[in-house]
Formats: structure tokens, sequence, C-alpha cells
């Protein structure tokens, strides 16, 4: 009987290792993925992007693969971000992420150009808010600028219905909610992964989609 149980004990801690191991391996072939990753905007799509519109993103690693097989969309989604525009010559993201992911808990910002290298080849999806002109879409940056100068938290539970706290897509459903009455999420749907689902913003007249990389990679 102890024979028995030290076997599956071991058996056990072997699995646990297995597992560790393959974790390690991914994570570091993601991490050299992305390291030497040449992947950017063309000048013409850089000069196409306006405030306001959103950054759609296959990242690397297990947690966004994990995302994007779990909600099992059209196109392979894990994050998204508010293009910020000062000017022609200065662009930046505003997103919100996990400070298991970042050294910055929550809404912060990224360099465009640094966003697009953290991306998997191929994925990146533009997309912008049809209900906003020029002047009412960098409505929407201006206030993500708003989260960010509040230094919101992300929001681990991913619980939309608890606004003290974003998750990516949960940041971009708050500004559309609050500056133009509108549930892009329907929240008041009973099954929440439907809330953190991407499809929206290309699969919804409320969206025009500037440009979208992963029909490329369809083609092939």
């Amino acid at each position: 009987m102890k024979r028995k149980f030290v076997k599956i004990i071991l058996f056990i801690v072997l699995v646990l290792v297995l597992i560790i191991l393959f974790l390690f391996a991914y994570e570091y072939k993601s991490e050299q993925e992305q390291f030497y990753n040449k992947y950017r905007l063309s000048k013409e799509e850089i000069a196409l992007l306006e405030d306001g519109d959103i950054v759609l993103r296959q990242g690397f690693g297990l947690v966004s693969e994990s995302i994007s097989k779990t909600l099992n969309e059209e196109y392979k989604i894990s994050h998204c971000a508010i293009v910020r525009k000062p000017s022609p010559d200065s662009i930046f993201v505003i997103h919100s992420v996990s400070s298991s992911l970042s050294d910055v808990d929550g809404v912060q910002t990224c360099d465009l150009k640094k966003f697009v290298r953290e991306s998997q080849k191929g994925t990146i999806i533009v997309v912008r808010f049809q209900s906003a002109g020029e002047k009412k879409n960098k409505v929407i940056s201006d206030r993500a600028d708003y989260y960010l100068q509040k230094q919101v938290k992300f929001d681990n539970s991913f619980d939309i219905r608890d606004s003290t706290k974003f998750f990516c897509t949960e940041l971009i459903w708050k500004i559309i909610l609050d500056e133009f009455n509108m549930d892009i999420l329907n929240i008041d749907q009973p099954d929440q992964i439907s809330a953190n689902k991407f499809g929206v913003f290309w699969n919804s007249p409320h969206f025009q989609v500037i440009f979208n990389h992963q029909l490329d990679r369809i083609k092939e």
C-alpha cells in the first residue's frame, strides 16, 4: 500500500515537472519570437490612423493564446487598445494590462510601434467607431486619457458590471457607453464570455474596419 502511494506521488510530481517544462519552453519560444519580431505598419497605414481608433491584435505567450482559443472567433485576437494621436509624428495607444504582463497595472500607454512589435505578425486590425465623426471620435481617446490619468487598475475578475477597474474591452465599452449611450457589448446577455469577445469590433454596423491584416493571413 505504501509502495503504491509512493508511485502515485512520483507520478504526480513527474506530471507537474513536465507541465512546468512545457510552460517554460512555450514562453521561451514566444519571447524569442517576439524579440526577433519585425512586424510593423506601413507609412500609409499609420497615416490612416485617427484619434480614437481601436487597434486589435493577437499577442505572444500562453495567456494570449488561451484568450483567443477560448473565445474561438473568426479572427485570432487577444487584446485591444485605443489610438492617441496628439500629432502626425506622435502616435501611441492607451490600453489596460494586468501587472502579470506589464510593469504597470491597469490603464497605461504604449508606443504604437512597440505595440505592433508585440503582436504576432499579420494579426493587427484597426477599426473606427461609426457613430463618431472626426471630432467626436477624438472624444474616445480623450476619455481614455482621463482614465489613464486616474490610473485605473486592471480588472482581474473580468467583471464588466464593476467599472472601478477595467480589462481591455471593458475600457472601450465604458467609454462608448458614457459618451454615446451605446452598449456595444450587450452586457444584459447572460453569457459573460460574450462580453469579452472582440468580434463586435469587426462584425457590427457601429464600427468601420480601416484595415485588417488577418485577411492576408487567411488568403495564405
